[in-house]
């Protein structure tokens, strides 16, 4: 039984170091902060977080909310930005109401990366059920996850 308890702790552990965590401005490596400094020189609202093994920083770009990952090295991995619906292209859109009619959109975002270009994202919901997706420009699904209910979520981070 002892063993059972100190594995399932040992596993507890590793999984909670799976989620970011957010760290104060003198840990991110100077490589990070110089990358970011260049590649958004009007951000505002600054906040820092450890993804993995990635820096996430959240911040405000022209009052546009906006999230930017780089590597310890300072190589810039991804940036996402917030968009209304209405700035999704036609072939997006589309494609969410083909193909999951009768969900509702929220949280929209145009996901830009290093490795896999142009891609947006999204939480679509019904009553029942909710995905976040990724779709291509051309309105494919690229990736689609079952989002966790509220009461899961608010259980997870009270873990944390």
């Amino acid at each position: 039984m002892k063993k059972i308890i100190v594995l399932l702790s040992a596993c507890l552990l590793v999984s909670l170091m799976g989620f970011t965590q957010k760290i104060t401005p003198d840990k991110v490596p100077a490589p990070v902060k110089q990358a970011f400094t260049k590649k958004f020189p009007a951000a505002t609202d600054v906040k820092y977080e450890m993804e993995k093994k990635d820096y996430e920083i959240n911040f405000k770009d022209k009052g546009v909310e906006m999230s930017a990952n780089f590597d310890a090295a300072g190589k810039w991995l991804e940036t996402e930005t917030e968009i209304k619906q209405s700035d999704l292209p036609k072939e997006v859109s589309a494609s969410v109401t083909k193909n999951f009619a009768g969900f509702k959109i929220s949280e929209v975002a145009k996901v830009e990366s290093s490795d896999k270009g142009l891609c947006y994202e999204m939480d679509l919901k019904n009553d029942k059920e909710g995905y976040e997706v990724q779709f291509s420009p051309k309105g494919d699904i690229l990736k689609k996850h079952t989002l966790k209910k509220e009461k899961e979520e608010k259980e997870e981070n009270e873990k944390k």
